[in-house]
């Protein structure tokens, strides 16, 4: 045996020929330790922006305004939307926004601050008024019956207004916003046509009753026709 591949635990150095593996084991588990973060990190679900665009600054936008089941603006097509842009409407608060029904099917301004959850965004408007112009339609195209997984929550916390805006501990506070009118999304555990995220109506495309609130951050099943307004997917389903 060679002196240099002879080991004495209290000479404080390793054999010559287990150097190299003891360097490799040594830089595998530092570059895990580094990845392991990153890796949890990008599997995560978009919470959100997490506050309103504040340095964006006040926005409007000026679309279609849709009401049932939920009040939304479509904007026309762009190099960013070629579907168009379908944005969720909520109020400054708790609350419904503040839509004339005569609007319905209108060309509207909406003011306010934009939330941003991945592609969907809720518009905290201030102010929705007619305008002058005429209005667009926004593009639908049904995407077949779906059984989907998933999550229900308020499309205004859940979009980004608060961390956490979902899961049992946000449970009261987004009952609170669908007692007040705001629209209530599906979560899912899985993306469709790209999307994960899924506006409530029920059959006949309308508002959902107020049995919602039993069903409201728990995990749920889901069965229901899938429509994409503009670039909005759209649940038509029955609470179970």
């Amino acid at each position: 045996m060679k002196r240099d591949d002879f080991f004495v635990g209290w000479a404080g150095r390793l054999p010559r020929a287990h150097r190299g593996v003891v360097a490799l084991a040594v830089a595998c588990l530092l570059g895990g330790s580094a990845l392991l973060p990153l890796a949890l990190a990008r599997g995560t679900a978009d919470p959100g922006s997490g506050a309103f665009e504040w340095g964006a600054g006040e926005q409007t936008l000026t679309g279609t305004l849709t009401i049932l089941p939920y009040p939304t603006v479509w904007t026309p097509p762009d190099a960013a939307h070629p579907r168009g842009h379908t944005v969720l409407l909520s109020g400054e608060g708790k609350e419904r926004p503040d839509v004339a029904a005569g609007d319905d099917g209108k060309l509207v301004a909406a003011k306010g601050f934009l939330i941003r959850r991945g592609e969907t965004e809720t518009l905290q408007a201030g102010s929705v008024q007619r305008v002058d112009g005429l209005p667009g339609a926004p593009p639908v195209t049904p995407l077949g019956t779906w059984r989907i997984a998933g999550e229900i929550c308020d499309g205004k916390c859940a979009i980004g207004a608060m961390r956490p805006g979902r899961g049992a501990a946000h449970r009261p506070c987004a009952n609170l916003c669908l007692i007040g009118g705001l629209p209530p999304v599906l979560l899912s555990t899985g993306a469709i046509d790209g999307h994960d995220t899924l506006l409530l109506a029920d059959r006949g495309g309308a508002a959902l009753s107020e049995r919602l609130h039993d069903d409201v951050a728990v995990p749920i099943v889901l069965e229901g026709a899938v429509e994409l307004r503009g670039d909005l997917l759209i649940l038509r389903t029955t609470l179970p």
